[in-house]
């Protein structure tokens, strides 16, 4: 008896190990800068030079700082969630959710006449970043495809803003 359970507790074990590993989020954390040429935009915002996304992750914590730069100015927004599906006040006026999907994450903003759903994943490695966009609301409705380079710190071209 105490021969079978000696070989069936590592086999639980390695059970156990592979579907926490499938259960986790794809780990997103880095600084990422938007490539125009393989990002597909309907609704560009009025001149958008250049975006970048923070991403921070650290267990169950998901937190993005986005900014989007007009040449010199630059708007900033940050948030952050849990990825376990479950309704929550995200900043003053939005509700919102992350949920985990197969392979990446998904979050949803949404207030009255506003719906923001957002499919976050790697594109074709672990140094490209897809946001994948559906926006119902004013100004307009629209369907975007950001993809996002991994920002490299060892580049003096560095794209990471100054605070």
């Amino acid at each position: 008896m105490k021969s079978k359970l000696k070989a069936i507790l590592p086999l639980i074990g390695l059970f156990l190990l592979r579907f926490q590993t499938f259960s986790q989020a794809p780990d997103f954390t880095g600084t990422w800068v938007l490539n125009f040429e393989k990002s597909k935009l309907e609704h560009k915002p009025d001149g958008l030079t250049s975006s970048i996304f923070i991403i921070k992750q650290d267990g169950d914590q998901f937190s993005l700082t986005r900014y989007h730069i007009f040449g010199k100015k630059r708007k900033k927004i940050s948030f952050k969630m849990i990825p376990d599906g479950k309704k929550r006040r995200v900043k003053i006026l939005f509700k919102g959710k992350l949920e985990k999907k197969e392979d990446g994450l998904q979050a949803t903003l949404w207030r009255k006449h506003f719906l923001n759903i957002v499919n976050y994943k790697f594109g074709n490695s672990h140094n490209e970043f897809i946001a994948d966009e559906v926006f119902t609301g004013n100004p307009n409705n629209h369907h975007n495809i950001w993809v996002f380079d991994r920002d490299n710190p060892n580049n003096n071209k560095s794209s990471q803003p100054s605070n």
